[in-house]
């Protein structure tokens, strides 16, 4: 049985965008401290996001500038079930099985470019 999966409802303000005064504000789910999850029409994202430290403002989060991952589309379910299960099914795979079952088959993708492989100054 696996341990059970801990999120918190919280806000992320994203930008700016094209003028310095111009932030979005998205609603989602936080899971382990610095990873936002969110919809937006019907596409669910994941971010890596900063808590803003102050005190009228504890479920505030900024983007944390890391780029963000579209990790499904046309979703219609409740997030907090989608992403508990969402965390759930990846936790059970080992890191082989999902560049093979889900990174390698990605439809329309170009080529990704990791870098999984230490040279020896970095071991």
């Amino acid at each position: 049985m696996s341990e059970s999966v801990e999120l918190k409802r919280v806000a992320m303000v994203y930008g700016p965008d094209d003028d310095p005064h111009m932030y979005e504000l998205f609603e989602g789910v936080l899971y382990d401290r610095s990873y936002f999850f969110y919809l937006e029409h019907g596409i669910l994202y994941l971010r890596h996001v900063r808590k803003v430290e102050q005190p009228d403002h504890s479920h505030l989060y900024v983007d944390g500038e890391s780029g963000g991952l579209q990790l499904a589309e046309n979703v219609q379910r409740e997030i907090m079930e989608v992403v508990t299960e969402l965390i759930e099914r990846l936790r059970s795979k080992d890191g082989l099985a999902f560049l093979l079952d889900e990174l390698l088959w990605l439809h329309g993708r170009s080529h990704i470019e990791l870098s999984l492989v230490k040279t020896k100054g970095n071991l």
